[in-house]
């Protein structure tokens, strides 16, 4: 028997087609957004998902938590629901990216905050959202999982010894002056004390060119007090051109 052994190599399968990659992009709308590249569709939609549940316990653990007008405690739940996306978009923008970061903190120092906070709880459920939407967004699911619900424990340990040892409060308010800029100090702090516990000096500025000077205050009003007798008493001191008082909670929780 003879054996003959040709050159040819034997037949092989055709190559498969690359399965599809996605939707097909133009070239000039891949060019303008290169850093797409690094993330993947669906877990964005997951990670941001997920931020949405989280920031949605982190406002009903406020909701829950929170003694104080049924709206206003409204206007926080949604901004601390926003915040824990915002926050992982911003997360998932940056990446590893240091120069990112740093762009972020540029851009977000021209941003001013004027708004009041009256009860350090808020700043610390603001704070809260913040870390959920950052670690969500960074990838790290565990840390949200395990810290919220220690946090939502002492948020509501807090908050029924805070109701038992004071049922009602007196409510808050923020009292802003007009003043001219040689007005004395000393009748206007015994008025505020007159009417107010916990009274903090929030700001001052000159307003009208330097022709007035602004004094913004916070406080709670006495018991015993009400607001037109406090409103008369600063109308009596001398250099007062102008009082108003902004209540921020009900009178009874």
């Amino acid at each position: 028997m003879v054996l003959s052994v040709t050159g040819d190599k034997p037949a092989t399968d055709p190559p498969l087609p690359a399965p599809p990659q996605g939707l097909p992009m133009p070239s000039w709308f891949t060019d303008a957004f290169p850093s797409d590249a690094e993330l993947r569709g669906a877990s964005i939609v997951t990670r941001l998902l997920a931020a949405l549940v989280l920031g949605s316990l982190v406002s009903m653990t406020y909701s829950t938590t929170r003694r104080r007008h049924a709206a206003q405690a409204t206007d926080l739940s949604q901004t601390l629901l926003l915040l824990a996306v915002v926050i992982a978009m911003i997360t998932l923008a940056i990446g590893d990216s240091t120069a990112r970061a740093f762009s972020l903190v540029g851009a977000l120092a021209i941003v001013r905050f004027r708004s009041v906070v009256d009860d350090p709880r808020d700043t610390a459920f603001v704070i809260l959202a913040v870390a959920v939407g950052l670690a969500v967004g960074a990838g790290f699911i565990l840390v949200p999982l395990i810290g919220l619900p220690i946090a939502a424990v002492i948020a509501w340990a807090f908050s029924k010894e805070a109701l038992q040892a004071s049922p009602v409060s007196a409510p808050s308010c923020r009292v802003a002056l007009r003043t001219t800029p040689d007005c004395p100090a000393g009748p206007i702090h015994q008025a505020l004390a007159t009417h107010l516990v916990r009274l903090h000096p929030r700001r001052i500025e000159t307003v009208k060119k330097g022709t007035l000077v602004k004094l913004v205050y916070s406080g709670r009003i006495k018991p015993d007090g009400d607001g037109h007798a406090l409103i008369r008493s600063l109308q009596e001191c001398p250099g007062v051109l102008g009082v108003e008082v902004v209540f921020s909670e009900s009178a009874a929780n």
